[in-house]
Protein backbone atom coordinates (compact mmCIF):
# COMPACT_ATOMS: atom_id res chain seq x y z
CA UNK A 1 0.00 0.00 0.00
CA UNK A 2 1.35 3.45 -0.94
CA UNK A 3 1.89 6.04 1.78
CA UNK A 4 -1.02 8.10 0.43
CA UNK A 5 -3.41 5.13 0.44
CA UNK A 6 -2.27 4.28 3.94
CA UNK A 7 -2.99 7.84 5.05
CA UNK A 8 -6.43 7.67 3.44
CA UNK A 9 -7.26 4.52 5.42
CA UNK A 10 -5.98 6.10 8.65
CA UNK A 11 -8.16 9.19 8.11
CA UNK A 12 -11.29 7.08 7.65
CA UNK A 13 -10.52 5.09 10.80
CA UNK A 14 -9.92 8.30 12.72
CA UNK A 15 -13.32 9.65 11.66
CA UNK A 16 -15.09 6.41 12.57
CA UNK A 17 -13.50 6.48 16.02
CA UNK A 18 -13.88 10.15 16.96
CA UNK A 19 -16.87 11.42 14.95
CA UNK A 20 -19.29 13.35 17.18
CA UNK A 21 -22.19 12.18 15.01
CA UNK A 22 -24.23 9.00 15.00
CA UNK A 23 -23.29 6.02 12.87
CA UNK A 24 -25.60 6.95 9.99
CA UNK A 25 -24.32 10.53 9.69
CA UNK A 26 -20.71 9.40 10.04
CA UNK A 27 -21.22 6.92 7.21
CA UNK A 28 -22.75 9.68 5.07
CA UNK A 29 -19.73 11.93 5.67
CA UNK A 30 -17.31 9.13 4.82
CA UNK A 31 -19.18 8.23 1.62
CA UNK A 32 -19.54 11.83 0.46
CA UNK A 33 -16.17 13.32 1.38
CA UNK A 34 -13.73 10.44 1.88
CA UNK A 35 -14.64 7.77 -0.68
CA UNK A 36 -11.48 8.54 -2.66
CA UNK A 37 -8.29 10.58 -2.34
CA UNK A 38 -8.89 13.99 -3.99
CA UNK A 39 -7.03 14.39 -7.26
CA UNK A 40 -5.48 17.73 -6.27
CA UNK A 41 -4.27 16.23 -2.96
CA UNK A 42 -2.34 13.62 -4.95
CA UNK A 43 -0.64 16.34 -7.01
CA UNK A 44 0.12 18.65 -4.09
CA UNK A 45 1.60 15.90 -1.92
CA UNK A 46 3.60 14.13 -4.61
CA UNK A 47 5.07 17.24 -6.21
CA UNK A 48 4.90 19.96 -3.53
CA UNK A 49 5.05 17.87 -0.31
CA UNK A 50 2.04 19.50 1.35
CA UNK A 51 2.05 16.59 3.80
CA UNK A 52 5.25 18.08 5.24
CA UNK A 53 4.12 21.72 5.29
CA UNK A 54 2.06 23.84 7.68
CA UNK A 55 -0.99 24.68 5.58
CA UNK A 56 -3.89 27.03 6.19
CA UNK A 57 -6.83 25.31 4.48
CA UNK A 58 -9.48 27.97 3.77
CA UNK A 59 -13.01 26.63 3.39
CA UNK A 60 -11.80 23.26 4.61
CA UNK A 61 -15.28 21.66 4.81
CA UNK A 62 -15.06 18.28 6.59
CA UNK A 63 -11.29 18.09 6.14
CA UNK A 64 -11.16 16.03 2.96
CA UNK A 65 -7.94 17.86 2.07
CA UNK A 66 -6.88 19.32 5.44
CA UNK A 67 -6.44 15.90 7.05
CA UNK A 68 -3.70 15.06 4.53
CA UNK A 69 -1.62 18.18 5.16
CA UNK A 70 1.35 18.49 7.49
CA UNK A 71 1.25 18.49 11.26
CA UNK A 72 -0.04 21.73 12.83
CA UNK A 73 -1.98 22.67 9.70
CA UNK A 74 -5.14 24.66 10.42
CA UNK A 75 -8.48 25.24 8.77
CA UNK A 76 -11.05 27.98 8.24
CA UNK A 77 -14.68 26.92 7.93
CA UNK A 78 -18.08 28.57 8.44
CA UNK A 79 -20.42 25.57 8.75
CA UNK A 80 -21.08 24.34 12.28
CA UNK A 81 -21.22 20.60 11.55
CA UNK A 82 -17.90 20.61 9.71
CA UNK A 83 -16.24 22.63 12.48
CA UNK A 84 -17.65 20.23 15.08
CA UNK A 85 -16.27 17.20 13.24
CA UNK A 86 -12.77 18.60 12.79
CA UNK A 87 -12.51 19.82 16.35
CA UNK A 88 -13.46 16.31 17.48
CA UNK A 89 -10.47 15.14 15.42
CA UNK A 90 -8.27 17.59 17.37
CA UNK A 91 -7.71 20.00 14.46
CA UNK A 92 -7.33 23.75 14.92
CA UNK A 93 -10.31 25.29 13.10
CA UNK A 94 -11.23 28.97 12.89
CA UNK A 95 -14.96 29.51 12.41
CA UNK A 96 -15.35 32.66 10.33
CA UNK A 97 -16.53 34.13 7.03
CA UNK A 98 -13.38 35.12 5.13
CA UNK A 99 -15.09 38.17 3.64
CA UNK A 100 -16.04 39.52 7.06
CA UNK A 101 -12.70 38.87 8.76
CA UNK A 102 -9.47 36.90 8.51
CA UNK A 103 -6.63 35.66 10.67
CA UNK A 104 -4.23 38.30 11.96
CA UNK A 105 -0.92 38.05 10.05
CA UNK A 106 0.85 39.70 13.00
CA UNK A 107 0.10 36.61 15.11
CA UNK A 108 0.97 33.80 12.70
CA UNK A 109 1.96 33.23 9.07
CA UNK A 110 1.86 30.04 7.04
CA UNK A 111 4.09 28.21 4.55
CA UNK A 112 1.09 27.42 2.39
CA UNK A 113 -2.50 28.54 1.93
CA UNK A 114 -4.91 26.22 0.13
CA UNK A 115 -8.52 26.72 -0.93
CA UNK A 116 -10.96 24.52 -2.80
CA UNK A 117 -14.37 25.48 -4.22
CA UNK A 118 -14.33 28.90 -2.60
CA UNK A 119 -13.57 31.84 -4.91
CA UNK A 120 -16.57 31.15 -7.14
CA UNK A 121 -18.79 31.92 -4.12
CA UNK A 122 -17.12 35.13 -2.94
CA UNK A 123 -18.34 38.68 -3.38
CA UNK A 124 -14.75 39.92 -3.65
CA UNK A 125 -12.11 37.40 -4.78
CA UNK A 126 -9.48 40.15 -4.94
CA UNK A 127 -9.99 41.03 -1.29
CA UNK A 128 -9.63 37.35 -0.40
CA UNK A 129 -6.39 37.08 -2.39
CA UNK A 130 -5.09 40.17 -0.59
CA UNK A 131 -5.75 38.50 2.76
CA UNK A 132 -4.07 35.29 1.61
CA UNK A 133 -1.02 37.31 0.53
CA UNK A 134 -0.81 38.96 3.95
CA UNK A 135 -0.73 35.70 5.87
CA UNK A 136 1.84 33.85 3.76
CA UNK A 137 5.49 33.66 4.75
CA UNK A 138 8.09 34.96 2.27
CA UNK A 139 8.09 32.77 -0.87
CA UNK A 140 4.92 31.12 0.45
CA UNK A 141 2.75 28.95 -1.79
CA UNK A 142 -0.92 29.50 -2.58
CA UNK A 143 -2.73 26.52 -4.14
CA UNK A 144 -6.26 27.16 -5.33
CA UNK A 145 -8.78 24.78 -6.89
CA UNK A 146 -12.10 25.83 -8.42
CA UNK A 147 -14.41 25.33 -11.41
CA UNK A 148 -13.57 27.07 -14.66
CA UNK A 149 -15.64 27.73 -17.76
CA UNK A 150 -14.27 25.45 -20.51
CA UNK A 151 -14.00 26.60 -24.12
CA UNK A 152 -17.44 26.34 -25.81
CA UNK A 153 -16.38 23.40 -27.94
CA UNK A 154 -15.67 21.32 -24.80
CA UNK A 155 -18.63 22.35 -22.63
CA UNK A 156 -21.08 19.80 -24.05
CA UNK A 157 -18.42 17.09 -23.75
CA UNK A 158 -17.83 17.70 -20.03
CA UNK A 159 -21.55 17.96 -19.31
CA UNK A 160 -22.05 14.49 -20.80
CA UNK A 161 -19.84 13.17 -17.97
CA UNK A 162 -21.50 15.27 -15.29
CA UNK A 163 -18.70 17.83 -15.03
CA UNK A 164 -20.61 21.09 -15.10
CA UNK A 165 -19.57 22.75 -11.83
CA UNK A 166 -19.05 26.09 -13.55
CA UNK A 167 -22.85 26.32 -13.91
CA UNK A 168 -23.59 26.21 -10.17
CA UNK A 169 -26.51 28.53 -9.43
CA UNK A 170 -24.89 29.56 -6.13
CA UNK A 171 -21.77 30.88 -7.88
CA UNK A 172 -21.17 34.61 -8.28
CA UNK A 173 -17.79 34.50 -10.08
CA UNK A 174 -16.74 32.70 -13.23
CA UNK A 175 -13.19 32.13 -14.41
CA UNK A 176 -11.10 30.65 -17.17
CA UNK A 177 -7.46 29.62 -16.69
CA UNK A 178 -6.34 32.90 -18.26
CA UNK A 179 -8.61 35.18 -16.24
CA UNK A 180 -7.78 33.57 -12.89
CA UNK A 181 -4.06 33.78 -13.74
CA UNK A 182 -4.39 37.51 -14.36
CA UNK A 183 -6.50 37.97 -11.22
CA UNK A 184 -3.86 36.20 -9.12
CA UNK A 185 -1.02 38.16 -10.67
CA UNK A 186 -2.78 41.45 -9.86
CA UNK A 187 -2.92 40.31 -6.23
CA UNK A 188 0.79 39.62 -5.85
CA UNK A 189 1.13 35.99 -6.96
CA UNK A 190 3.26 34.37 -9.64
CA UNK A 191 1.35 31.45 -11.12
CA UNK A 192 3.91 28.68 -11.43
CA UNK A 193 1.73 25.86 -12.77
CA UNK A 194 -1.88 25.12 -13.65
CA UNK A 195 -3.42 21.65 -13.84
CA UNK A 196 -6.63 19.97 -14.84
CA UNK A 197 -6.45 17.76 -11.73
CA UNK A 198 -8.42 14.75 -12.99
CA UNK A 199 -5.66 14.21 -15.55
CA UNK A 200 -2.85 15.71 -13.49
CA UNK A 201 -3.22 13.09 -10.75
CA UNK A 202 -2.28 10.43 -13.33
CA UNK A 203 0.21 12.38 -15.42
CA UNK A 204 1.26 15.88 -14.24
CA UNK A 205 2.63 16.90 -17.65
CA UNK A 206 -0.58 15.91 -19.42
CA UNK A 207 -2.58 17.56 -16.64
CA UNK A 208 -0.86 20.87 -17.36
CA UNK A 209 -1.41 20.47 -21.10
CA UNK A 210 -5.15 19.85 -20.51
CA UNK A 211 -5.65 22.80 -18.14
CA UNK A 212 -7.01 25.14 -20.87
CA UNK A 213 -9.82 22.70 -21.75
CA UNK A 214 -10.78 21.23 -18.36
CA UNK A 215 -13.79 21.94 -16.16
CA UNK A 216 -11.73 22.47 -12.98
CA UNK A 217 -8.39 24.13 -12.41
CA UNK A 218 -5.63 23.81 -9.84
CA UNK A 219 -3.27 26.81 -9.82
CA UNK A 220 -0.06 26.65 -7.78
CA UNK A 221 1.30 30.14 -7.09
CA UNK A 222 4.16 31.77 -5.22
CA UNK A 223 3.98 34.99 -3.28
CA UNK A 224 5.78 37.90 -4.99
CA UNK A 225 7.72 39.69 -2.28
CA UNK A 226 6.98 43.40 -1.75
CA UNK A 227 4.23 43.45 -4.36
CA UNK A 228 2.60 46.87 -4.72
CA UNK A 229 -0.21 48.23 -6.84
CA UNK A 230 0.97 50.07 -9.96
CA UNK A 231 0.88 53.85 -9.78
CA UNK A 232 -2.18 54.00 -12.02
CA UNK A 233 -4.27 52.25 -9.36
CA UNK A 234 -4.74 55.26 -7.11
CA UNK A 235 -5.77 54.85 -3.47
CA UNK A 236 -9.12 56.54 -4.18
CA UNK A 237 -10.13 53.26 -5.88
CA UNK A 238 -9.94 51.38 -2.56
CA UNK A 239 -13.32 51.06 -0.81
CA UNK A 240 -13.50 51.98 2.86
CA UNK A 241 -14.83 48.52 3.74
CA UNK A 242 -11.63 46.84 2.48
CA UNK A 243 -8.78 48.18 4.64
CA UNK A 244 -6.72 45.04 3.85
CA UNK A 245 -5.82 46.56 0.48
CA UNK A 246 -3.28 48.65 2.39
CA UNK A 247 -0.90 45.66 2.07
CA UNK A 248 -0.36 46.67 -1.56
CA UNK A 249 0.15 50.40 -0.89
Amino acid sequence: MSELKKKHSEIKELIREYSPFDELETARILNKFFATIPSDVKILIRKYHFDKKVVLDVGCSCGQSLLYWGQNSEGIEIRDDAVRLLKALNKTIHRLNVEDEFLDPKIKKFDVVYSNNLIEHLVSPHLFFTRVYSILKPKGIFAILHPVVPPPIFQKFWRLFGYDGWLGVEHTNFFTPKTVKLTLERAGFKVKEQYFPKIGQINPVLGKMCSPIGSRLLSVCQKIEDFKYPQKRVSEFDPSWAPDLKYFR
